[in-house]
């Protein structure tokens, strides 16, 4: 474990939370990150498609 996670671990454990307290946490970040990667993905294709579809509408 690097030096960033000990002081996390230590920091949490001083507030009272358990080993599977951080785990969870931690899980529940990696879970929401996954999910705004996806999201993020998904409104820029559609905001592509836009931009690409007015463009066809322009055309004359």
């Amino acid at each position: 474990m690097n030096e960033k996670w000990i002081k996390l671990v230590e920091n949490y454990k001083e507030n009272g939370y358990e080993p599977e307290d951080i785990q969870m946490i931690v899980h529940f970040y990696d879970v929401m990150m996954e999910t705004h990667g996806q999201l993020k993905k998904l409104y820029e294709e559609e905001k592509d498609e836009r931009k690409h579809s007015d463009t066809l509408h322009n055309i004359k």
